[in-house]
């Protein structure tokens, strides 16, 4: 009778035991599920917003041949001739085909309705998990989307760094900076404006790293002493010396402030301080613009809109798709 009793104990005593580790289980389990909702709750989910994302529903953001960077494109095959003579770190940069103009609007168009949907579902997260899980989920598609979108475009830095690449200014040096700016660029594209990705990024690369090599002058200029030839960086061999490099931005920045002087005042001011063409080379936000011209925020993006609208009829009449090409 003892025995059995002490038999008995023993089960119980095991049954309660499981059922606290399983207790204590699920409050680490809620506790990781807070901690992952909090995280989600915090994140800035930014998008470039478009009018036809608020009537499609969720299903159109699932996977489609050709749309995630997982899936082989249809692009064009330009691979071989692009990449051949290259150095094997470069070629490989060069792995992924370029896109037609159909595959990089449903590209940015794909990437920019997953965060569209993410945001909106992570102001309803409260405290669930599922959704959080949804969440993520649309987010890692974005970043599929938005990577292919960087590979893709990869190349175009190649050829923009080369020409800026000299004595001073390492091509390997100029290429990790000037994808910085593609970076940026991918993020920043409004693929409902009708034009290619390219002219938009190749103007934002090459004023970058004009930029970058101007800072890099300045800096050598102000630090050098009278053993100046043991500061100069050594010849990148990878990429010949081009000393139209400059010649060409000036015909690019020409251009530029030319079509800047299509704007009234309010636009100009605008628009040169938004996208960092003055001479602080800072951007203001638009509510920072209002403060100062004493408007709303909302009449600033107004005006920004119209300005820009401006400056690609302005773009058109110069020619200045064959300018950055």
């Amino acid at each position: 009778m003892i025995a059995e009793l002490s038999t008995s104990g023993r089960r119980t005593t095991s049954r309660t035991t499981g059922a606290n580790r399983k207790t204590t289980k699920s409050a680490k389990q809620q506790k990781i599920d807070r901690a992952r909702v909090e995280s989600l709750m915090k994140r800035e989910i930014a998008f470039i917003p478009n009018a036809e994302f608020a009537q499609l529903s969720a299903e159109d953001t699932q996977p489609a041949p050709g749309l995630v960077a997982d899936v082989e494109f249809g692009g064009s095959q330009q691979l071989a001739s692009g990449a051949s003579g290259l150095p094997s770190h470069l070629a490989s940069l060069c792995a992924t085909p370029l896109l037609s103009p159909e595959e990089e609007r449903a590209i940015f168009r794909r990437m920019n309705f997953c965060k569209f949907h993410a945001d909106a579902l992570r102001k309803r997260l409260g405290r669930s998990p599922e959704l959080a899980a949804e969440v993520e989920d649309y987010l890692r598609r974005a970043e599929r989307l938005r990577n292919h979108l960087i590979q893709a475009n990869t190349r175009l830095v190649m050829s923009i760094a080369r020409k800026f690449a000299d004595a001073r200014n390492a091509f390997d040096d100029l290429l990790s900076h000037g994808i910085g700016s593609l970076v940026h660029a991918v993020e920043k594209f409004d693929f409902d404006r009708g034009y290619r990705f390219s002219t938009y990024a190749t103007c934002a690369v090459r004023r970058d790293l004009y930029r970058f090599v101007m800072s890099r002058k300045k800096d050598l200029e102000r630090y050098t002493t009278g053993s100046s030839d043991h500061l100069q960086a050594k010849p990148d061999e990878r990429a010949p010396h081009n000393p139209n490099a400059e010649v060409e931005w000036n015909r690019l920045s020409g251009a530029v402030e030319s079509m800047l002087d299509e704007l009234d005042d309010r636009e100009r001011f605008i628009v040169t301080r938004r996208y960092g063409l003055d001479e602080s080379d800072k951007k203001a936000s638009y509510s920072r613009l209002g403060e100062k011209l004493g408007i709303s925020k909302e009449r600033v993006r107004q005006l920004a809109n119209r300005a820009m609208e401006k400056l690609r009829v302005s773009a058109g009449e110069q020619q200045l798709d064959a300018l950055l090409s």
